[in-house]
């Protein structure tokens, strides 16, 4: 009976030291002197990445509302656009089932990319929510929160810094 006893506190009280993934965010902004239109014309027409960021090598547009980028380092993802707010000019997109995690090592990423006036230059606020590649609870190197954060923070700087040299060379 103390066997069963012990057997039973132990399958209740276990899956309390077990772990999933938990999520990661990237939140960065980079204030722009140009007009909000213009960066939102860079960043509202589908293959216009293509003109600013370092990373992306080509894109393919499905409509306005589905892309897919391949980028420098030969993995590929599809971003699709849940929801395009011309007149605040919002945009939120997630990563389609069909990303390659060599592209960006996570399993799902949610973004929103909001551009704010303040005065005549732009305020640009580019927000990323995703898990890891692997969410098992012992994930290998590459696929682990450490990769998938350098990936997705240096996807969203190195754009940020690329539409902003662009922006200034147009």
């Amino acid at each position: 009976m103390k066997l069963l006893q012990v057997l039973l506190i132990s399958a209740i009280t276990f899956p309390v030291y077990a772990h999933g993934p938990t999520p990661q965010k990237t939140d960065q902004a980079v204030l722009f002197d140009v007009p909000p239109a213009t960066v939102w014309k860079a960043f509202s027409e589908p293959c216009a990445i293509l003109n600013w960021h370092p990373q992306v090598a080509e894109c393919k547009a499905d409509g306005q509302l589905k892309r897919t980028l391949t980028l420098k380092n030969g993995g590929k993802i599809t971003e699709e656009i849940d929801e395009m707010l011309p007149d605040v000019m919002s945009i939120s997109y997630r990563l389609g089932s069909d990303s390659e995690v060599k592209a960006l090592p996570v399993s799902s990423l949610t973004g929103r990319i909001k551009i704010k006036a303040e005065g005549d230059k732009a305020n640009v606020v580019w927000i990323a929510r995703y898990y890891r590649a692997d969410t098992t609870n012992e994930p290998p190197a590459g696929m682990d929160d450490a990769a998938a954060q350098l990936s997705v923070n240096s996807y969203v700087r190195e754009g940020l810094i690329g539409l902003e040299d662009y922006l200034v060379k147009k």
